[in-house]
């Protein structure tokens, strides 16, 4: 009798010890549920990633367009400014010869009065 009580309360501790497959399931469903939330949250995330990776590669074609465009547009307007220059200097020359001719003309003028 003592033997069958050892023998059965052996089997008792084993089979109590041991989980079912069942409850293994239990206990880890929640966790894989997680983990496939996880990967879903993830994969969402890469592909947010990507296009913002797209997006900054078109903006920064953008800024390089934008940029060469300044760069044409200061060039343009230095040309501009030097050729502003010269046209000044241009008409201010014409403006001392055109007053030069004014008062050799006045003393044309006058000496022709006095005769």
């Amino acid at each position: 009798m003592k033997k069958f009580l050892m023998i059965a309360g052996a089997t008792f501790i084993f089979l109590s010890g041991c989980a079912t497959k069942e409850y293994v399931k239990e206990q880890t469903n929640p966790i894989y549920q997680k983990l496939e939330r996880i990967e879903k949250q993830l994969e969402n995330m890469n592909k947010e990633i990507s296009s913002i990776k797209t997006d900054i590669k078109a903006v920064d074609s953008k800024v390089d367009s934008v940029q060469w465009t300044a760069k044409e547009a200061l060039k343009k307007s230095e040309e501009a400014l030097k050729e502003s220059q010269a046209a000044v200097m241009q008409a201010q020359d014409a403006a001392r010869k055109a007053q030069a001719a004014a008062e050799t003309s006045k003393k044309v003028f006058e000496l022709q009065q006095k005769k």
